[in-house]
């Protein structure tokens, strides 16, 4: 989650702050103080970058709730950016709120964020595992292959699909998403699991994955 959250430092270099960098170097070094520096860049006015960086020290710090409300703060803003760059600080709050076990606030946050770009397949990463939450594993296959659609993946999000194929029977193609996960990560533990699931109700994934660029 901690990854997903650097938002601005994805953005073009000429875009970021300086400041924003250390900010956030400082926060992953030293916890406590890079919360302070942050709280203070804050109050002296530091704008949507600021609080970018202390949303990131709240949810590290172990604070979800607190950091989505921020997040969805600054997508209000207006020196957060244009359409995509709000829609992405509400597709992290609703992960935030996922930490914080809060599904229909995630869901809420998800919306507006569909509001802005509905048609993000990235979105739908995340409406996947808000979905998933609410055990709507239907929604959660649709979101998943929208996503794949526009080459939008990743291992968590072919778990959760492959997941949703189990539970309505499609064990096939369940299989085959667990074989997606763990080419994209061979230890994926949730990918593991998914796989012994599998095995219960008959399908038997035994294949030999290489590691990323080999044959």
């Amino acid at each position: 989650m901690l990854a997903a959250l650097l938002l601005f430092l994805a953005a073009p270099a000429e875009t970021v702050s300086p400041r924003y960098a250390d900010c956030v170097n400082l926060v992953e070094a030293d916890l406590e103080l890079g919360r302070i520096a942050a709280q203070q860049w804050v109050g002296e006015g530091g704008g949507a970058e600021a609080r970018h960086c202390l949303s990131i020290a709240d949810l590290k710090a172990g604070f979800p709730k607190l950091a989505a409300l921020r997040l969805e703060e600054i997508s209000q803003r207006k020196d957060a950016g244009d359409d995509y760059v709000r829609a992405r600080l509400l597709s992290q709050a609703a992960e935030a709120w996922l930490e914080g076990e809060e599904p229909d606030r995630a869901e809420d946050a998800l919306n507006q964020a569909l509001a802005l770009v509905p048609d993000s397949a990235e979105l739908q990463l995340t409406a996947a595992k808000v979905y998933a939450a609410q055990n709507r594993w239907q929604e959660v296959v649709t979101a998943v292959s929208t996503a794949e659609e526009g080459a939008f993946v990743s291992a968590e999000t072919y778990v959760l699909r492959g997941k949703g194929r189990l539970i309505v029977g499609d064990y096939e193609r369940a299989a085959d998403d667990v074989v997606a996960a763990l080419t994209l990560d061979p230890v994926n533990v949730d990918a593991l699991v998914l796989r012994g699931d599998l095995a219960q109700v008959g399908i038997n994934i035994g294949v030999s994955l290489a590691a990323p660029g080999e044959e």
